[in-house]
This record gives structure tokens, sequence and C-alpha cells, in this order.
């Protein structure tokens, strides 16, 4: 598991620390660095196949490479700063390149990729689920094998077969995709093999089994973000851009709890972006319910300066009630400033 991210010069950034906990959440408003921070454990990954820091590839594709450098200084140097724990050991990464990428130094040697290579263990337990996910065709032909990682495909129509074919080779965990998919949607899953070389995906519901692409899009876009995290193996860390997408407020609040408890029972770590106060509320909730504890949940705030554009993040106290610090900026406030909106509405129409 991740313990501790911190970046200087990374993309918006001129310094952040994240202490991950099993559950984090990452909230604030668009364009605040929340994705930015998921892209630098990514870029990391794709890397180590590179044998050195990689701009473009699997995870992370930016054209140029002072695209993933923040401009405050001419001098300045992108930073990595990591710790993890795999194999009951502590790992450290740490390394300082300058805008062009070239190394400058690494924690355990002078050679960064030799630091990068030693973090390694940590980045093979990452997994990612991006915001665009899907099925969109009632049918696909079924691929050749399993791929650990979806968002490596290139473009959505191999992305897209890749999940149904994953699907067909997943049919020991069909069941508890399945169940999962009840407690968020009330909504199953069946996935079907169609000779000679094909996989139907059907969703269960009280009408009966149907294609996928007939129902809503709320349980088509779990599917891969529960395969995901069901299929990932402990101490991992699973990385979701936005998991309310598409889901009803009760649903996401849902999604909210199945997560924890998959998370506690398996021992899988979540580091989450969201913009859904139904999912930090049901999170908090637990925590008051005694079935999360503040140690194992961790929320931070993010805002940028729009003077300089620098972000910053924050982290959020959470108390042993459930309670926060100074509430969730942006989110229940902002319930409460459109209620007196629309009573002061109706009072000017009377």
């Amino acid at each position: 598991m991740i313990t501790n991210i911190t970046l200087e010069n990374f993309k918006c950034f001129r310094h952040v620390s994240i202490n991950p906990k099993l559950l984090t959440v990452l909230i604030g408003p668009n364009g605040t660095g929340k994705s930015s921070v998921l892209q630098a454990l990514l870029l990391l990954k794709q890397s180590v196949a590179s044998r050195g820091i990689n701009h473009q590839g699997e995870f992370v594709n930016l054209r140029e490479r002072d695209e993933l450098a923040a401009n405050f200084s001419a001098e300045s140097l992108i930073r990595f700063d990591l710790t993890g724990e795999a194999n009951s050991r502590t790992i450290r990464y740490s390394a300082a390149f300058h805008p062009n990428l070239s190394p400058v130094f690494g924690s355990n040697s002078l050679d960064s990729l030799d630091s990068l290579l030693e973090f390694q263990p940590v980045l093979n337990l990452l997994s990612f689920v991006p915001a665009v996910r899907g099925l969109v065709k009632p049918f696909y032909a079924l691929g050749h094998r399993y791929e650990e990682h979806l968002s490596t495909q290139s473009g959505i129509d191999a992305y897209q077969n890749q999940l149904a074919t994953n699907l067909g080779y997943s049919r020991g965990l069909e069941g508890s995709l399945s169940e999962l998919l009840q407690k968020v949607t009330g909504t199953g899953l069946r996935v079907e093999p169609v000779p000679p070389q094909s996989v139907v995906v059907k969703s269960l519901s009280a009408a009966g089994p149907v294609n996928i692409v007939t129902e809503g899009f709320g349980t088509n876009s779990l599917i891969q973000l529960l395969l995901e995290l069901i299929s990932a193996k402990r101490d991992s860390t699973v990385l979701i851009e936005e998991p309310e997408i598409h889901l009803h407020p009760k649903a996401q609040a849902d999604l909210a709890e199945v997560m924890a408890d998959v998370a506690k029972e398996e021992g899988k770590q979540i580091i989450m972006t969201t913009h859904s106060e139904h999912i930090a509320g049901r999170l908090l909730t637990l925590v008051a319910e005694n079935r999360l504890t503040p140690s194992e949940l961790a929320i931070y705030s993010f805002e940028k300066n729009e003077d300089t554009g620098a972000c910053r993040a924050d982290e959020i106290g959470i108390t042993e009630l459930g309670q926060t610090s100074g509430g969730l900026t942006g989110f229940f406030d902002t319930n409460v400033a459109e209620m007196d909106r629309y009573v002061e509405a109706l009072q000017n129409r009377s």
C-alpha cells in the first residue's frame, strides 16, 4: 500500500503531500489537481517498463514533456517522493528531474532509475479505473487472453473489447461481481459465451436477463470498477476516477459502502477522486457507526489559486463521530445555498 505521495513542481503543484489511508477521498472543484495526483503514480508505473521516466505511455500520454512540469520557476525540478509497503517491508522512492526529465538524483543511488525499480513491487500492485468506462455493443468478440490493465488499451473500442474479454475469462468472479452490483443498483450480472468466439454481458433484474446495453448506464459503468476492485490482490492500491458517474444519489452512497467493505475485508487500498457528497457522506456515516475509523479514512480538499494557477491540497480532520473540521468545502454548503436561493425566489413571487 502507498503511505505517502509528495510532489514538487508537478503539473499545477508547487508542493503537495498526501498520506493515503485505507480509503482516501480527493475532493474539490474541477481543475484543482485531483487527477494529477493519480497521474503521477501512473506515470511512475508506466516508467518502470520503460526503464526511465516516460511521459508518453500506456497510462499517461502527454505530447510535451513540459506539460508535466509546473512553470513556477525556470530552475524548477520535478520531484517525486513516495513511501509504500510491499511484502511487509517499507519501500521509499525519491527522485528529482529537470523539466526535460533527465535525472538529477535518486534516493538509493545516484541513478534515479535504480530507485524507481526498487519501488516496483508497490507499483505492480497499482490498478486504475478511468472515468470513461462501460460497454456499448450488444456482444463482443472474445479476445485471446485476460489483460490485467484495461486502461492500457489504445482507443475506446479496444478498451471495451478487452473489458468484455476479461469478463469472459473471469467467470469465477461473476457471482461476487453480480452480488456487489445488486447491492448498489439492485441489478445483477450474467456473462454468457456465444459460439463460436463471442461474449454477451447481461443484467439481471426482476424482469429477467436483458443485454447490458439496453439497461440504464449506471450498472454498466460499475462493471469495470467492481471487477478491478475484487480481482486486485491483497495490499493492492486501486485508483478510481469519479466512481459516482451515472449513478443515482442513493446508489452513490451504497457504492461507497460497498467499496469500504471490500477495502476492509480484503485489505485493498482505494484512492478516489469524487464530486459526490453522497459518497463522502456515507463514508463519514460509516465512521460514526464505528465500521470505519478515522485512521482508515482520509479526505483531502483541493483548490487552485486563480492568480498564480498553483494548486494545493489540505487534509480534512475526521473525528470518531464522523464529523469533519471545517466541513467539506463546496459540498453540503452548496445545498444550503441552493435552498436559500429557492426560498428567496418563493418570497419574491409572493
